[in-house]
């Protein structure tokens, strides 16, 4: 794959990225979440009581559920989200892809 390729196929990902987290207020606030408190970890418990946001939303903006929220357009499908499991609970973390797009949005 050349560098022109590369940077297309990028820059067609962080199009697909944007234009998921305009369509989606829950999945908007979630990754605002996460970015404040980076690089602490949140339960999906957690996460809807900080954004007020019902939990079974929360999980369908981070995992994907029926139709409302794509598994394909789901912050762990598009990299933003990392999900950490630790002694039968899981948590999610801003992943380094996510930090990354958050910075440059508040920066630009």
């Amino acid at each position: 794959m050349d560098v022109n390729t590369e940077a297309n196929g990028a820059f067609t990902s962080q199009i697909q990225i944007l234009r998921s987290l305009r369509r989606s207020r829950v999945r908007t606030e979630i990754v605002m979440y996460l970015y404040e408190i980076y690089p602490k970890t949140s339960s999906a418990t957690n996460i809807a009581r900080n954004t007020k946001i019902a939990t079974t939303n929360v999980l369908g903006g981070l995992r994907g559920r029926g139709k409302g929220f794509t598994k394909s357009k789901s912050l762990l499908e598009l990299g933003l989200v990392d999900k950490i499991e630790d002694n039968d609970r899981i948590y999610y973390q801003l992943s380094k892809r996510g930090k990354s797009l958050m910075e440059n949005l508040v920066a630009g």
